[in-house]
């Protein structure tokens, strides 16, 4: 059959347009590969996951103490009305079982705080705007919405009238609804929400991103009966899954 000449021109425009499609993978493939094996990006990926665990953790149930060890007692389980404030706990009573734990804690005061951190080094290359713009929109993506943001270096900046101040900035976020089986449960937990994550951008120049780490997971081994309700020991979990994916995707700059 005679190929018209409409269809000769289709043929050999599909014929560049794959040629330029080959041309790109080749371009870009060693690239690619280059990035996969720089040490420091390799580096950075190793120490970014390790912000969070996945997979099963070590302990699974209850904790029970050996054979001769003392066991400490517990409280019996309670039928707690919902969004009941408990009574606050005394200065001396915290000041006491603080220093009860710090006699058994290694840990300085800085290395405390660590602990209570997960962080992110965002890759090089990435701008401030760009972290910002993927951290945003997968949160979006994840149904985690945004509620607002605070820029304290600005008025570091004015104060001290240094334009050198690292820039930082705190991105808060929220799941609406596991917000309201939370205060249902726990009204006192409203001093950790909004979820916060900071984008910093260090003195050598790197941006990192840090929330607070917090995972239910860690309280499965209590012993005491007051536990929250297996919904939101779900929703709880979730919520710190969706700020580990929200942290890589704008460490990552993905858009």
């Amino acid at each position: 059959m005679l190929m018209t000449r409409e269809g000769k021109k289709l043929r050999r425009f599909g014929g560049m347009a794959l040629a330029a499609l080959l041309g790109a993978a080749l371009l870009t493939g060693p690239a690619l590969a280059q990035e996969e094996d720089d040490p420091k990006e390799k580096a950075r990926r190793e120490l970014n996951a390790k912000s969070y665990f996945k997979g099963k953790p070590p302990f699974d149930g209850p904790v029970q103490p050996q054979k001769g060890y003392f066991r400490m007692p517990v409280p019996p389980k309670r039928d707690i009305p919902k969004f009941r404030f408990q009574e606050p706990i005394s200065a001396e009573a915290k000041m006491r079982f603080m220093q009860t734990m710090m006699a058994y804690n290694p840990f300085s005061l800085r290395q405390m705080i660590n602990f209570m951190a997960a962080k992110k080094k965002a890759a090089e290359g990435l701008t401030f705007e760009e972290v910002v713009e993927s951290l945003r929109l997968k949160g979006n993506e994840l149904n985690m919405r945004f509620v607002g943001v605070s820029t304290p270096y600005k008025v570091i900046r004015e104060i001290r009238g240094d334009d050198t101040y690292p820039r930082v900035e705190i991105y808060s976020f929220c799941d609406l609804e596991t917000l309201a089986l939370v205060l249902e449960h726990m009204p006192e937990f409203i001093v950790f929400i909004p979820c916060r994550i900071a984008v910093m951008e260090d003195k050598q120049g790197n941006i990192w991103l840090v929330t607070l780490d917090w995972d239910v997971r860690w309280i499965d081994t209590l012993p005491n009966p007051n536990r929250i309700s297996e919904e939101l020991r779900k929703r709880a979990i979730s919520v710190r899954e969706r700020l580990e994916v929200m942290m890589e995707a704008a460490a990552n700059g993905d858009l």
